[in-house]
C-alpha cells in the first residue's frame, strides 16, 4: 500500500481516531462500572463498621482490631491464618486519620477491608479492620473487561476495512481524473474527462479542469495560427528581398533600375519590421513593467501627430478625417508605447472602413480623466467576435481577407492596463466600430 497516497491517510486517520473515541468511551464505562460495584461494597462495610461485633458470624465477613502497635486485639478469624498483611493495614491506617479501602487477599480470597484508625485525644488507640470477600464483584469486572475488548475488536477490524472501501469509492473518481490527464497531451487536447455527475466537489474538479483543457486548446490554436501568420508574413517579403535581389545582382543594371529594387526592398523590411515590433510589444506586455521609468507628456500634442499620420495613411482609400482634440491634456508613461497602442486603433479603424468614408478621432478631459475616442465607418465586428477581439492571435470570421496577426488590440490593450487605463470596445456589423480609450491624467 501506498502510504502517501490519500486513501491510506483517510484511513489512518479515521482509524486513529475511531480506536482513540471507542477507547476513552469503553475505559470510561469500564472505570464507572468498576467505582459503582466497589461502592456498593463500600456503603455495606461503613454500616458494618458501626456495630462490628454483630457481625462476626456473619459468613465471609472478617473483623478484625489491632492496638496500637499493630498487634492483634481480636479477630474473627485465627491468628496465624496466612497471606494477610496487617502491617500494611495498619501502616495505612497510621498514615490516613480518616477511614479508607483496600483491596487485600486473605489467602487466595480477594477481600476489600475498610481500614478505621481509632483515635482519642490525638492518639491513636486502636484500627478496626473489617473486610467483604469481593471474588464475586472482581469476577464480574474481569468479565466485563473481556467483553469490552471483544466488542472493541470486533467493532473496529469492520469498521476500519469499510472506511477502507468507503475511501477507495470516494477517492476512484479523482484516481480516474488523473489516469485520463496523464492520457491528454498537447496531440490530444481535444479529449476531456469524464463527469462523474455527483453533484459534489470532485464533478466541479473535473469540470473546472475540462474548462482549463477548453482554454488551453484555444491557445495553442491561437499560437499555431499565430505562427503561421508569422511564418506567411516573413516568408513573402523575404522571398521578395531574395529574389529582387538575386535579379538585380544578375547583371549589370542602370542607376534607375537600383534605385526601383532598393525601393521595393526597403517597403518589404518595413514589413518585416512592423512584424518584429509587434512581437517585441507583446514581450513587454508579458514581462514587468516599471511604468515609473516613464514621464509627463502631452497627450494632445501626440494625438495631433497621430491624426497627421491617419490622414497620410487613408489618402489611398479616399477616407476623410475628421478629429476634435482637446489642448493642453497631459499624461503620465511611456509615451512611445501609448502612441503606439493608439496607432494600432488607427490602423484598424483604416483597415476595415471602406473607401471614402469617415474616421472620427477626439481627445477630451473628464475630471481626472483623458478620453479618446475613435469611431470608423467600416465592417463592424459580430457579437461572437467581439468578446475575443482583445485574445492574443485573435482574427475575426470576417477579416480573413484583411492582412493582420491579430496582436495589434491585444498589444493596445496590454500598453493601456499597465498605464491603468482601460479600454473598451463597441461594435455591430454594418455600423462601424468605437474603441473609447480611458488614461489618467
Amino acid at each position: 500500500m501506498n502510504t502517501k497516497s490519500i486513501n491510506f491517510k483517510i484511513v489512518l486517520w479515521f482509524s486513529a481516531i475511531l480506536v482513540i473515541a471507542t477507547g476513552i468511551i469503553f475505559a470510561s464505562f469500564f472505570t464507572v462500572t468498576s467505582s459503582i460495584l466497589y461502592q456498593e461494597v463500600d456503603k455495606e462495610l461503613l454500616l458494618h463498621s458501626l456495630s462490628p461485633t454483630e457481625f462476626n458470624n456473619i459468613p465471609g465477613m472478617v473483623v478484625t482490631i489491632l492496638d496500637s502497635n499493630g498487634g492483634i486485639k481480636q479477630s474473627s478469624i485465627s491468628y496465624d491464618t496466612p497471606f494477610v498483611s496487617y502491617k500494611y493495614l495498619f501502616e495505612a491506617a497510621k498514615k490516613n486519620t480518616l477511614v479508607s479501602f483496600i483491596n487485600q487477599n486473605i489467602g487466595t480470597t480477594p477481600m476489600r477491608f475498610l481500614v478505621k484508625p481509632i483515635i482519642i485525644d490525638g492518639q491513636l488507640i486502636e484500627v478496626l479492620l473489617i473486610a467483604h470477600p469481593i471474588q464475586a464483584i472482581q469476577n464480574s469486572i474481569n468479565l466485563l473487561f473481556s467483553m469490552l475488548g471483544i466488542v472493541f475488536v470486533v467493532l473496529i477490524l469492520p469498521t476500519i476495512f469499510g472506511a477502507r472501501w468507503l475511501a477507495g469509492k470516494i477517492i476512484k473518481p479523482i484516481s480516474d481524473i488523473a489516469g485520463n490527464r496523464d492520457e491528454i497531451t498537447s496531440e490530444n487536447l481535444d479529449r476531456r474527462l469524464i463527469s462523474p455527475n455527483s453533484e459534489d466537489e470532485i464533478e466541479r474538479l473535473s469540470t473546472t479542469f475540462n474548462s482549463l483543457l477548453d482554454r488551453l486548446q484555444q491557445s495553442f490554436i491561437r499560437e499555431r495560427q499565430f505562427i503561421g501568420d508569422v511564418a506567411h508574413e516573413l516568408k513573402t517579403p523575404i522571398a521578395t528581398l531574395k529574389s529582387g535581389i538575386e535579379l538585380t545582382l544578375s547583371k549589370d543594371r542602370q542607376k534607375v533600375e537600383y534605385q526601383k529594387t532598393l525601393s521595393e526592398t526597403l517597403i518589404d523590411i518595413d514589413r518585416i519590421t512592423s512584424l518584429l515590433h509587434n512581437i517585441l510589444d507583446l514581450a513587454w506586455i508579458g514581462a514587468d513593467k516599471n511604468i515609473s521609468k516613464g514621464k509627463s507628456f502631452s497627450l494632445s500634442d501626440t494625438l495631433s501627430e497621430l491624426n497627421e499620420i491617419a490622414i497620410k495613411l487613408s489618402a489611398k482609400k479616399q477616407l476623410r478625417i475628421k478629429s476634435t482634440i482637446q489642448p493642453d491634456i497631459t499624461v503620465f508613461g511611456d509615451e512611445g508605447k501609448i502612441t503606439r497602442a493608439i496607432l494600432n486603433i488607427i490602423d484598424n479603424a483604416i483597415k476595415y472602413t471602406p473607401k471614402k468614408k469617415i474616421i472620427y478621432i477626439s481627445l477630451r478631459k473628464l475630471k481626472d480623466e483623458a478620453i479618446i475616442e475613435i469611431k470608423d465607418g467600416g465592417i463592424g465586428i459580430s457579437k461572437s467576435d467581439l468578446k475575443h477581439v482583445f485574445e492574443r492571435f485573435y482574427r475575426g470570421s470576417k477579416t480573413s481577407k484583411t492582412l493582420g496577426s491579430g496582436l495589434g488590440l491585444a498589444i493596445s490593450q496590454g500598453i493601456i492596463n499597465a498605464h491603468k487605463g482601460q479600454i473598451k470596445v463597441d461594435s455591430a456589423i454594418g455600423k462601424g466600430t468605437t474603441v473609447k480609450i480611458i488614461l489618467p491624467l
